[in-house]
């Protein structure tokens, strides 16, 4: 009897995993119901049968079940005659349990299916993400390349000893582009040294009328950023805050504190220098891109003109 307990049992783990891994990946989540369900019945009734079948082959002897004799075996009562009748409590705890077993593997499956299917989509999301911001840098890089060759043609058509200069500052720019900025975070220390540089470089075809300030101050030294956000508004404020013949100061100030950091850039408006109306530059849009996909909720920029002055404040929290 207990031979047979057993072999009941180990036919319905064996369905346990036939079911969680063929009948509900490749049937039941696939909409085929009509085939899982005779696959279900076929599980059922072999359940069943077999045991039962293994039940009618054996006699008790007193002792525990033998297999049964010959119909003629002297000092063993005759059999009795066959029946095909299967007890109504035995069918009713059998489909019970044939159902809790189809039932638990079938949800098996099919969370794990689930999950499954959430990773490759969060996987997927991923991808499509690194992607963007892999363009928007792309973007970036040979905008910014321009504005700065710009400059060393110019200091070369004016036959200037800082053309040397120049190439030293714009060597170091492009080794921080190329080896540094690739990483998903830099120091902030280190975003900071290259808006020097950067500025160091605009300053040297600036005239004594002219004012550039950058200030810095709190946290920088233990904070890691996205890399060449500020860049853009560095290069708007000098691309439509200088002037030939009035003065301009321009400000940048970079303030952090409780991990919390301000970037601030002011620069004079002049009507000869305005961008056409409700164009911001493509600098100013991948910035805005890449804001929403690497801070969505912990950022706020804020651009405006107020009192002749262009304004851009952005509010970042960053992490150590």
């Amino acid at each position: 009897m207990i031979f047979i307990k057993l072999f009941e049992n180990g036919l319905f783990i064996l369905f346990f995993y036939l079911n969680l891994q063929r009948y509900t990946p490749a049937l039941l989540t696939t909409k085929k119901a009509l085939p899982f369900v005779i696959a279900f019945l076929v599980g059922f009734f072999i359940c069943l049968l077999v045991p039962d079948f293994l039940l009618r082959s054996f006699v008790f002897n007193g002792q525990g079940f033998i297999p049964k004799p010959p119909a003629n075996f002297r000092g063993v009562p005759p059999p009795p005659p066959p029946s095909f009748f299967i007890p109504i409590p035995r069918i009713i705890a059998t489909f019970l349990s044939f159902s809790f077993v189809s039932l638990v593997s079938s949800m098996l499956a099919l969370v794990r299916d689930r999950l499954h299917e959430q990773e490759e989509k969060q996987q997927i999301q991923l991808e499509k993400v690194a992607a963007e911001l892999a363009v928007l840098k792309l973007q970036i890089s040979p905008h910014f390349l321009f504005n700065t060759l710009n400059n060393l043609r110019w200091l070369t058509r004016q036959k200037s000893d800082k053309a040397e200069e120049i190439v030293v500052k714009l060597s170091q720019l492009l080794r921080y582009m190329i080896y540094e900025a690739n990483a998903e975070k830099v120091p902030l220390i280190k975003e900071i040294n290259h808006l020097e540089h950067y500025i160091d470089l605009q300053k040297i075809r600036l005239t004594s009328k002219d004012e550039v300030l950058l200030i810095y101050e709190g946290e920088i030294d233990s904070l890691v950023i996205e890399p060449l956000l500020f860049i853009p508004f560095v290069e708007n404020a000098f691309k439509y805050g200088l002037h030939s013949s009035h003065r301009s100061q321009i400000i940048f100030k970079i303030i952090v504190q409780n991990k919390k950091l301000n970037f601030r850039a002011e620069n004079p408006i002049f009507d000869n220098n305005l961008p056409p109306e409700g164009q911001s530059g493509i600098g100013i849009q991948n910035v805005r891109q890449r804001l929403a996909l690497h801070y969505p909720s912990t950022h706020d920029l804020q651009i405006k003109q107020e009192n002749g002055i262009f304004k851009v404040s952005l509010h970042l929290v960053l992490q150590p």
